[in-house]
């Protein structure tokens, strides 16, 4: 299978939660303490390393290097957002502003530009995976660019109190479409505290999801926490 972001022999799967997230919630996985992963098919398949497991990694494969150096920064933004937004003191909460100066000092517009590239990674590979009707050449593009993707936005939130706490994981994709064509597609990924929700519109969409949804066109240092 080739890289589906350059088109490379693509030999290494993404993982479908990045590694840094797993082992802040879990620390290590071993074979006398391992995780658990849980998908709506299949219940407590026991995983002891969070590096090796296919469990954890996606099946649209990429290049060594698009996986180890193109998209590293974008790794890296994501791990010290991440970072903060979990050990935030109070927890974040629904009408927060997080000020991005904070996290990323002198460089919050473009490290928010590689959040952004982290999360167009990760819904790539499910397009790929899933075989979702979302033209793959444009999230190819962003990354390969270092651009945003004009029709994925994010939109942060604390964990809902229904929700089982301490754990990693995304959702399943929701699909809208017209013709076959893919008009709007939402997942969530979650990670400890936080929530993120992943949206992609066509621009004929106005729906309430984006109304809090943050794109890196914005010209605002700061970012807003809403209720997903």
């Amino acid at each position: 299978m080739n890289c589906w972001i350059c088109g490379g022999d693509g030999t290494t799967g993404e993982h479908l939660a990045k590694a840094s997230d797993l082992k802040a919630i879990f620390r290590k996985a071993t074979q006398q303490k391992p995780i658990f992963f849980n998908t709506n098919s299949q219940r407590n398949i026991r995983v002891s390393s969070i590096k090796r497991s296919r469990h954890l990694k996606s099946s649209a494969l990429i290049c060594p290097y698009c996986n180890n150096v193109r998209t590293a920064p974008y790794d890296r933004a994501w791990e010290k957002l991440s970072t903060y937004l979990r050990g935030k003191k109070p927890a974040i909460r629904k009408g927060d502003i997080i000020k991005l100066g904070k996290i990323f000092p002198g460089a919050a517009r473009k490290s928010m530009l590689d959040v952004h590239l982290f999360f167009v990674k990760l819904f790539g590979c499910a397009i790929i995976e899933y075989d979702i009707s979302i033209d793959i050449a444009g999230f190819s593009n962003a990354i390969m660019n270092q651009e945003s993707h004009p029709k994925v936005f994010l939109a942060f939130s604390p964990l809902p109190d229904f929700v089982i706490k301490n754990h990693v994981g995304r959702s399943n994709l929701e699909l809208e479409s017209i013709g076959g064509k893919c008009m709007y597609a939402t997942w969530f990924y979650i990670v400890g505290s936080i929530v993120v929700n992943i949206i992609y519109a066509e621009p004929s969409e106005h729906r309430k999801g984006l109304i809090y949804a943050w794109h890196p066109s914005t010209v605002s240092k700061t970012l807003h926490i809403c209720q997903v």
